[in-house]
């Protein structure tokens, strides 16, 4: 019993051991990293592959890219442009409206001067034994379709109102014509326009066109007739334009 235990005691004590993971974790480390990238070696590899299949191609979509961008910066260009040109015209007719106003400014004064200036010299004419009545003008322009539009002016400076009729004559040596009116009757203070149209006979050549005012004092002018050039305009047609009637002289 004593030699056993004594054996026992004269065996040397073993070191205790070092854990696995301890010894040896560099390599443990190094094993982690290296699988970690094949693996991803391998997907990204994989996957480009796979997109190539599908038909990815990052080349050719990088160039339709460009290209679409290059259209839009072409295309803001011209609304650019466009938006350009469509301020400049608001600009021009801005100043083209300023422009008229202020013409129709002047004119309108300018008109209100000439109404005051002819008020005073109706004034003074009246008060000086006024003006009868009398046929300040008369117009008469050529029109197509062998049609003439008249122009007749009226004037009187009197306390009284002139009214009465007119009668417009084409003459031609011994044949006359009568030129119908829409409105044949004047009825005015200072100052009144007649005006309308008529289309001449074939073959009648007039000598000269008289007017005829009848009222309170009878007025009788005639006028020479020369033909002008006829105006190049369809505003008048036959089928509208009342036709002159013979009358005796």
């Amino acid at each position: 019993m004593q030699n056993t235990e004594t054996n026992t005691a004269s065996q040397p004590a073993q070191a205790p051991k070092k854990p696995f993971l301890k010894g040896n974790m560099p390599l443990v480390i190094g094993g982690v990293v290296l699988c970690a990238g094949s693996v991803l070696l391998g997907y990204t590899v994989g996957h480009r592959q796979g997109l190539t299949v599908v038909g990815f191609d990052a080349d050719a979509d990088a160039e339709q890219l460009v290209e679409v961008v290059k259209q839009q910066k072409t295309t803001l260009a011209n609304l650019n442009k466009s938006l350009n040109a469509a301020v400049q015209e608001r600009d021009v007719a801005v100043s083209n409206s300023n422009d008229l106003l202020e013409s129709l400014n002047k004119a309108n004064a300018e008109k209100s001067q000439v109404d005051v200036m002819s008020a005073i010299y109706r004034e003074v004419l009246k008060q000086r034994g006024g003006l009868s009545l009398t046929i300040q003008n008369l117009a008469v322009k050529p029109l197509p379709e062998n049609a003439y539009e008249y122009q007749l002016d009226l004037i009187q400076v009197s306390p009284r109102r002139a009214t009465g009729s007119v009668e417009i004559r084409l003459i031609s040596g011994t044949e006359v014509l009568t030129v119908p009116m829409a409105d044949a009757n004047y009825n005015f203070t200072d100052y009144e326009r007649l005006t309308g149209r008529w289309t001449m006979p074939k073959g009648f050549n007039p000598q000269f066109i008289e007017i005829r005012l009848n009222g309170a004092t009878p007025v009788v002018k005639r006028f020479s007739w020369s033909r002008g050039q006829a105006v190049d305009s369809a505003a008048a047609f036959a089928a509208e334009v009342p036709q002159a009637a013979a009358n005796s002289q």
